[in-house]
């Protein structure tokens, strides 16, 4: 439904509102309208980025990888979970994980993935010296931006110096003519991340990436349609990952799409 439009389900709609909201609109109606939307937005994959469907994330990638020895980008890379499972899906697979947090990289190295190239630096628009905040050595939510959501409140964050990469920089260097998928999990920094792969997206040289959108993305101050405005007019698809591993396309931008309750994953497929 979009409130703009004309149509008889809009004019009954606003006819009854007055009523309707005399008649069910209070304080506890207020709460469970509320957990009733969140879960309805988790089905169709809103939010449900925050812990529901680690395994979707998973089949999601597998489904818009074509090669048997892809190249992929593990930008976040935390403890290397997703790389060490990308990595069991696709033996033959070559991977560089980017992770700034020194104790994470330990672990990483601990892994000894293999055919994997550790990069530890945080990723962004150009190379500098930066602050990461961060509530403990191997946070999942450490950001280069201070932590505001209201789900950390309760933490204590911390600032370390980190140093920061292109992922530009990074394919020219390695002469990496094609990375087959890239995922970003930096907490808010995503689009920033991007435009330090203006070359390699311009190029196709990136064919697919997943990204993070949500409230994050409240401390970046970035909003979904700034990706919609770099990726779409490159030939990339957006598609939403659901719980239940599918794709749901978007077909346009809507903004409905500015959804910062939790996480939401996008995979953003090269046409």
């Amino acid at each position: 439904m979009k409130p703009h439009e004309q149509g008889t389900f809009n004019q009954v709609g606003k006819t009854v509102a007055k009523p309707l909201s005399l008649l069910v609109a209070n304080s506890m109606t207020q709460e469970l309208a509320r957990l009733l939307e969140a879960y309805w937005c988790i089905l169709l994959g809103k939010g449900a980025g925050t812990g529901w469907a680690f395994d979707a994330e998973i089949k999601a990638t597998q489904s818009v990888i074509s090669t048997s020895s892809p190249v992929i980008f593990d930008v976040g890379a935390n403890k290397g979970k997703w790389a060490l499972l990308l990595n069991q899906v696709f033996p033959q697979s070559r991977i560089f994980l980017f992770e700034p947090q020194p104790v994470c990289q330990q672990i990483i190295s601990d892994k000894k993935i293999p055919n994997s190239t550790l990069i530890p630096k945080a990723v962004s628009s150009a190379k500098r010296s930066v602050k990461l905040c961060t509530p403990k050595p191997t946070a999942g939510i450490a950001s280069l931006h201070q932590r505001r959501d209201s789900y950390f409140q309760d933490r204590d964050f911390t600032w370390i110096d980190v140093e920061t990469v292109t992922i530009d920089d990074v394919v020219s260097s390695y002469n990496l003519t094609r990375v087959d998928f890239m995922k970003m999990d930096i907490e808010g920094h995503e689009l920033e991340a991007l435009k330090g792969a203006a070359t390699s997206l311009a190029n196709r040289v990136i064919r697919a990436l997943s990204f993070e959108f949500g409230s994050g993305n409240v401390n970046s101050r970035t909003f979904f349609h700034d990706f919609w405005d770099l990726l779409h007019p490159l030939g990339y698809q957006i598609y939403r990952i659901l719980p239940s591993s599918q794709l749901m396309h978007i077909k346009e931008y809507y903004e409905d799409c500015e959804y910062f309750r939790g996480v939401t994953n996008y995979i953003a497929v090269l046409q």
